[in-house]
Order: structure tokens, then sequence, then C-alpha cells
């Protein structure tokens, strides 16, 4: 914990104080949230500690496991972690960093076919390493946790003109004249986390640009952020990056909830965000995506997840926060699960710890 706090005080200038708002996370918050989560774990985590995309094959992906191992140690499930946890490491982490490959193919004959990793996920496992081991007091995973951060520093943080960003991973995201980004990836609670555990000084440079390049690159009638952004390496600034649809969709739908999480979510933002919310009516009317450059929307509307993202986001009626029975797949429960965690403060662990005495 010593190690935890040394470096609060940077925590909360880049936040500005708005970490310590977060409200704490209290016996009833935690006694309310323990039904859904034991609906996640019987729809979507397998007896070995896989989380199943059902949505994508079922296939599984760092992505899902990272939040599953977020919401086993919010809710003091030492058992569900540590199998979540042992099933990544022996079947995703790459033979020469602390890194993990991606995803892993059930049916396959090869069920890892490469070794690329994602940033979000390997972002998403190491944030639950360190509240897990803030929390039992644990220093294999506390050392688990800096491995992953130190390789992300020096594998996908690099300088792009005045940015340092953060490649979505290891390959396939460089070009001669530009880098593509995914804003959905800037996880700034992780970011933050990093910061404590590894380098300050690089760490708090990407969560600055980070959040330069979310205010940035916002497109489109709504001024919404899109799934994936270019940036060149010579002036200019940020845009929509090709081939990639151009729209505000699963991917950034996110972008909100870390920065809510990290208690980031500055009035601007918030308020292109309401107006896009209100723009369709009623709650049940947003659509799934919209394409950033026409106005184009999908024809079919927004998973259970997007709305309990918008109540816990403060861009909908509380009362619009839909229950966990209604997810029939595990990216919409994920979205759900975190969002009430993010909002009955459960998942504020890091926060606090940064903001406490700070």
């Amino acid at each position: 914990m010593t190690a935890f706090l040394a470096r609060r005080h940077v925590l909360a200038a880049v936040a500005g104080g708005a970490m310590a708002t977060l409200p704490p996370g209290g016996r009833a918050a935690r006694a309310a949230g323990i039904d859904d989560w034991n609906f996640y774990r019987r729809h979507f985590v397998s007896a070995d500690g896989r989380v199943i995309d059902n949505g994508n094959g079922n296939v599984s992906h760092t992505e899902g496991q990272g939040y599953g191992m977020l919401f086993a140690q919010a809710f003091d499930d030492r058992e569900t972690f540590d199998s979540l946890f042992h099933w990544t490491e022996r079947t995703l982490r790459r033979r020469d960093d602390a890194l993990h490959a991606w995803h892993y193919l059930p049916d396959a004959p090869n069920h890892v076919p490469e070794s690329e990793n994602a940033t979000d996920g390997d972002l998403l496992i190491a944030l639950a390493l360190t509240l897990a081991g803030d929390r039992w007091g644990r220093q294999d995973l506390t050392d688990a946790a800096c491995a992953i951060y130190a390789a992300l520093r020096q594998k996908v943080v690099v300088q792009v003109g005045a940015y340092s960003v953060l490649l979505p991973g290891l390959y396939g995201f460089t070009f001669p004249t530009h880098v593509v980004l995914n804003p959905s990836y800037y996880i700034m609670p992780s970011l933050l986390a990093g910061a404590l555990l590894d380098d300050a000084g690089v760490w708090m440079r990407v969560v600055r640009d980070g959040r330069r390049l979310l205010h940035q690159g916002r497109f489109g009638r709504w001024n919404l952020p899109p799934d994936w952004l270019s940036l060149p390496r010579v002036g200019g600034v940020p845009g929509i990056a090709q081939p990639w649809p151009p729209r505000f969709s699963y991917d950034a739908i996110r972008v909100p909830l870390y920065l809510q999480w990290a208690g980031m979510l500055d009035a601007p933002m918030r308020a292109s965000l309401r107006r896009y919310w209100g723009a369709w009516g009623s709650t049940a009317g947003l659509p799934a995506w919209v394409d950033l450059k026409t106005g184009e929307h999908a024809p079919y509307g927004a998973p259970p997840g997007f709305h309990a993202l918008g109540v816990t986001c403060g861009l909908a009626d509380p009362s619009d926060f839909p229950a966990m029975e209604a997810n029939t797949n595990y990216y919409s429960a994920s979205l759900t699960l975190l969002s009430r965690l993010v909002q009955d403060g459960l998942a504020a662990g890091v926060m606090r710890a940064a903001a406490s005495g700070g």
C-alpha cells in the first residue's frame, strides 16, 4: 500500500481533485450488486476461468478476462479471480514479455493462433491485478501488474509529434505518415495505476495527451469520438481513421464511462453526449451506432449496456438503468456491470487511494 500511495499527489493534480468525488463503496451497494455478479458469472464465466464472448462465436479475449477479474475483485470473489487469472496466464501469456495474446478460439485447431496483444485487454488485466493485490495484500498480484505496465510502457507507448500515445497493439497500427489509435483503449483508471506502479512521468504524459486527443478527436453533428482515430506524424490534427467505418459505436461508447470512472468526464464532453442521447426522442430510441460523417444510424437499437452507461455518466434518467437480466450477450452485460460498479463506487479503489490525503 505504501508504494500505491506514494504518488497520489500526481494523480490528484491530473484529475483536478475530481477523483475524490466518487462515492465510497458501501455494504448496501455491494449487496445490491452481488446478484448481478452472480448472473454474470453463471452466464459468461466457464468453470476453468474463461470469460466467454457469446456474441462472437464463444471466443475469449483479454478484454473479457480483464473485465471478469475486475468484477471478481470488486465482489471479493477470490476463487473466481484466481481461476480467471490462472487461465489467462496459462493460455494467453506471451513467451517473451508480460503481455498477452489477445484472443482464444475454442473451435480452432490452434486455440491461440497469433501472439498479437490488445492494449486495452492488458490494461484491464493490469488494473484488476493492481486492485486485487491491494485488496487482498498479495504482492504476487502487484508484481504481475508492475510487469504488465513496464512491458506496455516499453512496447506500445510511442511519441508521435507532440503526443505520447498508446498504440492499440504491438503490430499493425504504425504507418509512415500516421498512427492509428483507439480512443476507447485509454482506460484512464488503469493508466493512473500505471503511474503509481511504474514510470509516473511516462504514464502521466500518456494521460494528459490522451485527454487532449479525446477532446480534439471528436466529429460529426454531436461532436463524438470515433471508434478509430488517425494521428499524423507531422503537424495536422487527429481525424477519423480509415478503412474502419467512421462510427461512434461499440468501441467508442466506452470513452465516457472510462472518463467518468476516473472523474475526468468534463462539462464540454458531457454536454455533447447529452445532446446525442437526447436526440432520439427517448432512451429506447438510442441507436447502436451513428456514422460521424453522414449522420446515418443503425437500424437497430443500442443494447442494454449502452443505456446503463448513459445513466452512470449522467446522460439519462436513473430509472432507465436496465436490469442485469436484460442482457443476453457478454459485451452488453460487461458494460452494465461495470457501469453499476462505477455508479456505486465499487470500482473506484484506485481513485480513492490516490485521492485520500491528497
